[in-house]
């Protein structure tokens, strides 16, 4: 048989470790805080960017329906619809917060009946006006006739065809 020999005391311990105290478990508060701030400030940044981006797409469709609106005016001047002699005023149903004024000013080079007339679309935005302009050049239509006036050829009149 074999033999054991008896362990003592000091042999026991000698060949053992010390318990070591374990890791720490959770965070600390300051750690806890340090993210807290970090998360508050791109909570922060984010409303910023969220607000700057809702800003710019009301804008966005304030510049398409102002454009819109300044064409419509510009096609009722050209057609003979709205007189040249009327200056300035505001549209009707969704639109009305929008209003609008017209400058003409006569050409001196080309024909007698050549305005330049500009029509600027404005409305509030934040407390600022939110304007338009656009500008074109056309025949005053009482001098050259409107589309209105305008009658049709008679076939029979013609004796050729195309």
């Amino acid at each position: 048989m074999i033999a054991s020999t008896p362990t003592t005391c000091a042999t026991a311990t000698r060949g053992a470790r010390a318990p070591r105290p374990r890791g720490r478990r959770g965070l600390s508060l300051i750690e806890v805080l340090l993210a807290l701030a970090i998360f508050l400030m791109s909570l922060v940044a984010i409303a910023q960017l969220v607000d700057l981006g809702t800003d710019m797409e009301q804008e966005g469709r304030f510049q398409a329906r102002g454009t819109r609106l300044a064409l419509a005016k510009l096609a009722e001047f050209e057609s003979g619809a709205t007189p040249f002699t009327t200056t300035d005023g505001t549209f009707d149903n969704d639109d009305s917060s929008w209003s609008w004024t017209m400058t003409d000013d006569v050409q001196m080079q080309g024909p007698p009946a050549l305005h330049l007339v500009t029509v600027t679309v404005s409305r509030p935005l934040k407390g600022r006006d939110y304007k338009i302009t656009l500008s074109q050049l056309m025949l005053d239509p009482t001098q050259t006739g409107a589309a209105g006036e305008a009658t049709r050829p008679d076939p029979s009149a013609s004796g050729g065809t195309l």
